[in-house]
């Protein structure tokens, strides 16, 4: 059977499961009441305030649906290696894009091209090529520029949540889009502008009632002239959203994104852009049992001249399943991606489980790819990892925590082209294991976390974005290290110092000796009423030097490797909100370091500031 055959039934198949889950009846239907609209449902204990009532006792406007929630039932926190910020806590954050939010995780390191418009990309534990996967709702975000997708391409305009999990051999970041909490539309609009001619925009608008169900649509914008001659850039998005619902249980979800980023920097493709359109069904089939089936397409298009990039682009096709389910503690996911292309994996199978407790808890996953490509082997080419994770407590103020994952992770170190030559991006492969253990201690509002640190791999691979292609694999090592995170009162009743720090024995390719985080951070509510609000922290993120792979035509050793300078950035943030209305100040670099860089002469700005508004509107 001929592949594009298979492909095409594989279609048919997803399309038939989608209208299979929606048409399913469930009786009575349940609706979700808008209760107090200024608090946020805890996401592992809550159930957001459902309640069930008889349609017409209940007022218009009071009425909302959501699809049904696929929920991962392990807490955040540093023992647990994973972060999660909700819509507001990205506000605060004050991040444009998705790589300057996760960059906020102790031990990831940003890798940036330059400004905005250019290649970006993230990585901790040294992880490369097949090191970073993303997925929003489900929907994998294709690594379609190389080994992994560029975060300048993947927009935060309309959505509630990103959750970045820090494994060792493969950092996962899950998107979740907008979820009404309210049965009014909702709009929220995010402006400012700042040094280097540079504006920022984001915005968004749902209404829970639209068209017979729901409707939402984003867009966003960042543009600046850049630091220095030909640094321009800029990069566009746009979401639309459009939902059906029989009631809490079944629903029907069409999803469009764009996203495009331009550069005047000559080393890199001139206008990129991005475009992903998924439909999915979701439905609760049982109490505690969620199932979803989706099908989607991912469209890479590069608008550049030069010759270099005239077979590049092209569609992906993606479908799939999940599964989720939660009961008395114990929980699992699961999915299967089927992929449209050889230049991707021909198939993904995921699997996690555990139990969680109030004082302690288990979890594991599993996951198998499988590459058929026809540039790898005549056999299909299978990747395997499996990772694990325990903690316990707190128990009279001390926790202990412990996770392992190991196995082999692949990508490719090119983008997808139109057509398929002979000589086309080569498949790398990386064998990676990571142990961490260690333990955290409170007392008297004072946390402390450390943890001790092993990471193995027999190769480190390039991204394979346009910052490393071309360069080629070198050997791996075992690396020993350590880490710490504290969060420390001070005389102030609401001022905090929150930092951590992470050292290794040796460095490597992205990864430096020491990373270090920390910031003074104060909160406070203010006004009986709690109408007035302030934020601000001053604070460093910084690395010792750092080795990174280099583009093929900037290479000057035979390993591709270069090194930069250590990188210290200063900054500060100010926020203060009245009512609904958030003002804003930022800057960034604010003791002018000349030599900020991730790769070598790509010199980042010197310094920047920016002041807007973040406005949340009702009806």
């Amino acid at each position: 059977m001929s592949y594009a055959f298979s492909h095409h039934r594989a279609c048919w198949f997803s399309w038939l499961i989608l209208a299979a889950l929606f048409f399913i009846g469930f009786s009575p239907t349940t609706a979700q009441i808008a209760t107090d609209t200024t608090q946020v449902a805890d996401t592992l204990t809550s159930q957001e305030g459902i309640e069930i009532a008889e349609q017409d006792s209940i007022s218009a406007d009071t009425i909302y649906y959501n699809l049904p929630d696929l929920k991962r039932w392990v807490p955040s926190g540093f023992g647990t290696g994973i972060w999660t910020w909700s819509r507001e806590d990205i506000m605060v954050s004050g991040a444009n894009t998705l790589s300057e939010l996760v960059a906020l995780v102790p031990g990831v390191i940003e890798l940036l091209g330059g400004d905005y418009g250019t290649p970006a990309a993230v990585s901790a534990f040294g992880v490369g090529g097949g090191g970073v996967r993303v997925t929003r709702d489900g929907f994998e975000v294709l690594p379609v520029e190389g080994g992994v997708p560029d975060l300048q391409r993947i927009g935060l305009a309309g959505i509630d949540q990103v959750k970045f999990e820090r494994n060792g051999g493969e950092l996962l970041i899950e998107l979740t889009s907008h979820r009404h909490v309210d049965g009014r539309p909702f709009s929220v609009v995010e402006a400012g502008t700042g040094q280097l001619d540079t504006n920022m925009f984001r915005g968004m608008y749902a209404d829970p009632t639209a068209l017979g169900g729901s409707l939402a649509l984003a867009l966003e914008r960042v543009d600046t002239r850049g630091f220095g001659r030909d640094e321009g850039g800029n990069r566009t998005g746009s979401w639309f959203r459009y939902q059906m619902h029989r009631g809490d249980r079944v629903g029907l979800s069409l999803e469009y994104r764009n996203m495009s980023s331009g550069t005047q920097v000559p080393e890199y493709a001139s206008s990129l852009s991005r475009r992903d359109l998924t439909a999915r069904v979701r439905a609760e089939v049982l109490d505690g049992l969620v199932a979803e089936a989706y099908t989607g397409s991912t469209r890479h298009e590069v608008n550049d001249t030069l010759s270099r990039y005239e077979l590049e682009g092209g569609s992906r096709g993606q479908h799939g399943v999940r599964l989720a389910f939660y009961r008395n503690g114990l929980w699992a996911r699961g999915a299967y991606r089927l992929y449209s292309h050889s230049e991707t994996p021909s198939s993904r199978t995921d699997g996690s489980g555990g139990y969680t407790h109030n004082l302690f808890g288990v979890s594991g996953r599993v996951s198998q790819s499988s590459w058929s490509s026809a540039f790898t082997s005549e056999e299909p080419t299978l990747t395997q990892s499996y990772g694990g994770r325990v903690w316990a407590g707190p128990m009279s103020g001390i926790t202990f925590f412990g996770s392992w994952e190991s196995g082999s992770y692949a990508g490719r170190s090119g983008p997808i082209l139109k057509m398929y030559p002979d000589q086309a991006s080569s498949f790398s492969k990386a064998e990676r294991t990571t142990t961490r253990a260690g333990g955290s201690f409170t007392w008297f509002n004072t946390t402390l976390s450390v943890a001790r640190l092993r990471a193995d791999a027999d190769i480190h691979l390039p991204l394979g974005l346009e910052l490393d292609r071309g360069s080629q694999a070198v050997a791996g090592t075992e690396r020993l290290g350590a880490e710490a995170w504290a969060s420390l009162p001070t005389i102030w009743n609401n001022l905090r110092f929150v930092g951590s720090y992470q050292q290794w024995d040796q460095d490597g390719p992205y990864l430096p000796k020491r990373i270090y985080r920390g910031a003074f951070v104060f909160h406070k509510v203010y006004l009986d009423s709690g109408n007035f609000e302030m934020w601000w922290s001053l604070g460093v993120r910084g690395h010792d030097p750092m080795s990174v792979f280099v583009s093929e035509d900037g290479l000057d050793s035979v390993s591709g490797l270069q090194v930069v300078p250590f990188y210290q950035n200063w900054y500060g943030r100010i926020q203060v909100r009245i009512v609904s209305v958030r003002l804003f100040l930022g800057w960034e670099n604010f003791i002018r370091r000349r030599n900020l860089q991730n790769f070598p002469g790509r010199i980042l700005p010197i310094t920047r500031s920016f002041f807007g508004l973040r406005w949340d509107l009702w009806s």
